[in-house]
């Protein structure tokens, strides 16, 4: 029997969690073990729980319940030492500090986001900006190269796997939302329909 495209999607989505928590709870758990034997392992468990905990809160906030209205500076807050595994910044100044997202735009900006940040596997900066009435994500860097499973998904393709995930969670946040996706070389851009 085959599985249903949004089974797929759930267990692709905890299967990349997962993988995106273990490492720092693997690091936290050996720190632990070390605390009575040396003075550096407070400080790696230390920094391996507040890496966890981000990862958790973006996690939460993008593909979870949300966190309702977003302003940019919040989302550049909650995306900090996430991107890129801590590689690459988010830059949100060119967004009006005052403008607030919508709960379901700001988590398809937060998923786009971590998008940028899976182009630029060499660290850089994600940028993003207003764009033809919605907001471009603008990945530089060294190397730029969009996931080759978002133009899957974008064209309308079935894409699975842990590492895919976010491609068709962005599509269907975008499709929740009312919003159109687009993407070239440079960019991703979103903007409502």
């Amino acid at each position: 029997m085959p599985t249903q495209p949004s089974l797929t999607l759930a267990q692709d989505l905890c299967a990349r969690l997962c993988h995106d928590l273990v490492g720092p709870l693997g690091t936290m758990a050996g720190a632990l073990d070390l605390l009575d034997d040396d003075a550096e392992a407070a400080a790696l468990a230390r920094e391996a729980a507040a890496s966890l905990r981000a990862r958790l809160q973006v996690w939460r906030a993008a593909c979870g319940a949300g966190t309702g209205p977003m302003t940019a500076p919040e989302m550049a807050a909650l995306l900090e030492g996430v991107l890129g595994g801590g590689r690459v910044t988010a830059d949100v100044t060119a967004l009006p500090p005052g403008e607030t997202f919508a709960p379901d735009v700001a988590q398809l900006l937060l998923v786009a986001a971590l998008l940028g940040g899976e182009a630029l596997p060499r660290g850089g900066v994600v940028r993003l900006a207003p764009a033809e009435g919605g907001v471009a994500v603008l990945p530089a860097g060294r190397v730029l190269a969009w996931p080759a499973a978002l133009a899957d998904a974008l064209a309308g393709q079935e894409v699975e796997g842990p590492r895919q995930v976010l491609a068709p969670v962005l599509v269907r946040l975008a499709q929740a939302a009312g919003w159109a996706v687009s993407l070239s070389a440079e960019a991703l851009t979103l903007r409502p329909m």
